[in-house]
């Protein structure tokens, strides 16, 4: 019986492997749908993007995501299957990130600037491809500060921006962040939170990638306990729902994929952290064309939202708009999936029919 439940478990795995092997996205019908998983030339190397519509002439939303080099390709695709019947949803991974994780991208430079620049052709690209003038950019944490680069850079091809747990300030932001976790972890006597938390906090050297030889560990120290400690994910202490779980299962990416997304991340984070160290956007980044939404997790401790509000204060656009997630924190598009799918379709779509 052991050996038939044995070799039962091994089949399972071996199928498992198999059909993991081979990248999927379930298919959308209708003339004018489209559901195709695809490699383009961006920025001179080929870099992938998931186009999914039920009809390729509604708007094109291109999603930026978070990191720098966290793909969310397969979770996006999941949580917002409605967004695909009023938008062409477009979801990219950026350059050094998931399945456009290659050699050409880790020997090229990647810049923050490079990717503003990929941004811009990759709109260029979409826009030209399905015969429309603009296109709705969306952007979550990292994917922000990318989106108001772009946004500012090129906003002949935008209707308009939405950002979900917006950066600004991220050297501030950290030290926020910092004292959220250090305070819930002796509000709950988590001592070796508080422990490791400390040993970081010498002036907060965890901040200074230029002097501080450990500041890429000292960040993922103070990450995961700001995680662990609620800051992150309203009422919960991880994120496994929304970039784990999805993964496991028939998605776009194979069991090489999630190897590249791993390697991705590492090298995105240690390349470009530097420089989004350098980002402050209420000195830089406060007048735009085009309108502007902030979609912010009231309990976002990440990107906090305190600052998201000061800064949306600060902001000249021809509309703004701040909107609050009452349970949500980092992750509003996951967190309130629905709220966050019916202010696209009701509040965003309708200024493209303007």
């Amino acid at each position: 019986m052991i050996r038939l439940i044995l070799l039962f478990f091994s089949v399972i795995t071996v199928i498992y492997l198999v059909i993991k092997a081979i990248p999927y996205t379930p298919a959308i019908d209708g003339t004018n749908a489209i559901a195709s998983l695809e490699k383009v030339p961006i920025g001179g190397i080929e870099q992938s993007i998931l186009i999914r519509s039920h009809d390729t002439r509604n708007p094109i939303l291109l999603y930026l995501h978070s990191g720098p080099g966290s793909s969310e390709m397969v979770p996006f695709r999941i949580y917002h299957s409605e967004l695909e019947e009023h938008f062409t949803v477009i979801q990219w991974d950026q350059r050094g990130t998931g399945k456009s994780y290659n050699k050409e991208a880790v020997n090229k430079s990647v810049t923050i600037d490079t990717l503003v620049d990929d941004t811009g052709e990759l709109m260029e690209y979409l826009l030209k491809r399905f015969d429309q003038e603009k296109l709705f950019l969306a952007g979550h944490s990292w994917g922000t500060a990318l989106g108001i680069l772009a946004a500012s850079k090129y906003p002949q091809y935008i209707f308009a921006y939405v950002g979900s747990g917006q950066i600004v300030k991220p050297a501030y932001a950290e030290k926020l962040s910092w004292e959220y976790a250090m305070a819930e972890a002796r509000k709950s006597n988590t001592t070796k939170a508080i422990q490791e938390l400390n040993e970081i906090n010498n002036n907060y050297p965890y901040l200074d990638t230029k002097n501080n030889a450990k500041w890429f560990d000292d960040l993922m120290t103070e990450q995961k306990w700001l995680v662990k400690l609620g800051g992150e994910v309203y009422q919960k202490d991880n994120y496994n729902n929304f970039y784990v779980t999805p993964l496991l299962g028939l998605s776009e990416y194979t069991l090489i994929d999630t190897v590249k997304f791993a390697k991705g991340s590492v090298f995105s984070l240690r390349t470009i952290w530097p420089q989004i160290m350098e980002i402050n956007f209420t000195d830089t980044n406060t007048d735009f064309d085009i309108p502007v939404f902030f979609l912010q997790g009231r309990y976002d401790y990440n990107t906090p939202s305190e600052m998201v509000e000061s800064y949306f204060q600060k902001i000249n656009a021809p509309e703004k708009k701040l909107i609050w997630f009452d349970k949500s924190g980092h992750h509003p598009m996951y967190e309130e999936k629905e709220l966050y799918d019916n202010i696209l379709i009701n509040e965003v779509l309708p200024i493209a029919y303007q």
